[in-house]
């Protein structure tokens, strides 16, 4: 994660915290502060000596908090940071006041809070975005996801052993595709998707050519269906991971993670003994589980991107 809070927002979050009377959202705050890890976090108070840094853990122990993982990085100006250096992985600004250029940021896929909102804002994505669907009674449907529109969204990986098949009771038009256009519903900005998938329903006996000639037909279908929409699609092979099994189905973002047993071709349903569970990075054991996966995904693409065989491995080009 990459943290910017300015010494403002800090200092009034610690003039307003009272533990026995914390709101969802302060707590939040205090735990990303106290017990998350690998956070790179800036701070626009600069430090100069050892004595100042120690004055400012004295006065905040928030601050201290942060410093017992590392120090802060100076950064003047937050806007110019983020836009020259930010990959907007995992981004959140915190500020005393709004800025102008927050919803630029936004659609970048940070997310931007002020004194005066995190509170709300925060509160509304815990609100939304945790959740359970029991898969045991009727669904509704894919509206479920309607919720992201509450979080900002530039990535998103899916991983579904059979989310392109494009079976009878496992059409890609009533499940990946819709699914899709609710993660990409009014977003401004390019969202990159990798589907991490095995089997695509080839012909029986199908040799690698045309389980690469199946693979393709199916992104191709994806690409087709959400032309209108802002996004770059990648399917991706999946049976070659080793040392991470990519087993389970989810769909993980910037800062959610969706888990569903049975996976993600339930249209048409049938009740089952399954459930859906949808949580933020505002839960510490999600953090963890995005933060690990998505460093285990990249550790496959690369391995991929090296492996020599004839099989299908990726479309397009990683």
């Amino acid at each position: 994660m990459e943290l910017y809070i300015e010494k403002e927002f800090l200092d009034n979050f610690y003039a307003s915290y009272m533990e026995e009377q914390s709101t969802k959202g302060q707590e939040v705050i205090k735990t990303i502060l106290k017990d998350y890890e690998e956070i790179e976090w800036f701070f626009d108070h600069e430090i100069e000596t050892e004595k100042q840094l120690e004055k400012l853990k004295v006065d905040n122990p928030f601050f201290a908090y942060r410093c017992s993982y590392s120090p802060p990085l100076n950064v003047v100006d937050f806007e110019q940071h983020i836009f020259e250096n930010s990959n907007f992985a995992q981004t959140i600004v915190l500020t005393e006041v709004h800025q102008d250029w927050f919803p630029k940021a936004e659609a970048k896929g940070v997310l931007c809070m002020n004194f005066n909102n995190y509170e709300e804002r925060i509160a509304e994505i815990i609100d939304s975005c945790h959740f359970k669907v029991d898969l045991s009674k009727s669904f509704i449907g894919w509206e479920i996801f309607n919720f992201t529109k509450n979080v900002p969204i530039n990535f998103l990986s899916i991983n579904d052993n059979y989310i392109l098949t494009d079976k009878k009771e496992q059409k890609m038009d009533r499940n990946i595709i819709s699914i899709l256009k609710y993660f990409l519903k009014d977003r401004k900005e390019k969202v990159s998707i990798k589907v991490l998938t095995k089997e695509f329903n080839a012909p029986q006996a199908a040799n690698p050519e045309m389980i690469a000639e199946t693979a393709h037909k199916r992104h191709n279908r994806i690409n087709s269906a959400l032309a209108n929409f802002s996004k770059e699609v990648y399917t991706i092979n999946n049976e070659y991971s080793r040392e991470f099994d990519l087993h389970d189905r989810t769909i993980f973002s910037n800062f959610l993670m969706i888990d569903s047993g049975k996976g993600f071709n339930l249209i048409p349903h049938k009740p089952s003994n399954s459930q859906i569970i949808v949580e933020s990075i505002f839960n510490k054991y999600t953090y963890n589980r995005i933060r690990n996966h998505n460093r285990n995904h990249q550790k496959y693409l690369e391995k991929l991107k090296k492996l020599e065989t004839k099989n299908f491995k990726y479309v397009p080009d990683l």
